[in-house]
């Protein structure tokens, strides 16, 4: 699997574009800005479908112009996170002055702990439920990368200070992140990724 990043002029928070070595088949991690997205993409890309780490603006901003460049993308998220899809005040997007209420349901499946999304054959995203810094944080493991959002960003304490962040559920996330990415690479919602010892 290939990894790209795009870091956002929000924040600069990640996107990652994942797809296969000469395929078309293409799937994301959060949206930010979504040009410098689209001109990663090769003609007749297939964007099969976008995995939100959590429903923050920064995270997620570009959604609505995503999926109407590419209807098909299936945007996949928690529970809470679908919630957050459409309340400025959950996605915190009424403090950007960018009220962003997501424009479509017909598309939006609910990941839970446990569930796996297959992504190619023989690649799946394994999901697990890391609230805390948002109650509304999953963390996608995809063979040896793990992709933590904001639940785990190496070498910074987790921000805990929102609505629906929990301080201690934050450091339980933290230490589990750890946990189960230990020797693999992590690829935060900020910043570089780096492997765990």
């Amino acid at each position: 699997m290939i990894v790209e990043r795009v870091i956002n002029s929000v924040f600069t928070s990640n996107t990652y574009i994942l797809h296969e070595e000469g395929g078309l088949d293409y799937w994301l991690v959060d949206i930010g800005d979504v040009e410098p997205v689209s001109a990663l993409l090769p003609e007749g890309a297939r964007l099969r479908g976008l995995l939100l780490t959590h429903t923050h603006y920064d995270h997620m901003y570009g959604i609505n112009r995503l999926v109407s460049l590419f209807p098909d993308c299936v945007v996949y998220t928690s529970e809470h996170g679908r919630e957050g899809l459409y309340s400025d005040k959950l996605n915190n997007s009424r403090y950007h002055y960018d009220k962003l209420i997501y424009a479509r349901e017909d598309n939006v499946r609910v990941l839970h702990e446990g569930d796996l999304v297959p992504l190619w054959a023989g690649c799946e995203a394994e999901v697990f439920e890391t609230p805390g810094h948002d109650w509304s944080c999953l963390v996608y493991r995809i063979g040896t990368r793990v992709f933590s959002g904001d639940s785990f960003i190496p070498g910074i304490k987790v921000k805990a200070t929102f609505p629906k962040s929990d301080k201690t559920e934050a450091a339980e996330s933290e230490q589990r992140i750890r946990e189960l990415a230990s020797g693999l690479t992590v690829y935060p919602g900020h910043g570089e990724s780096s492997m765990i010892d």
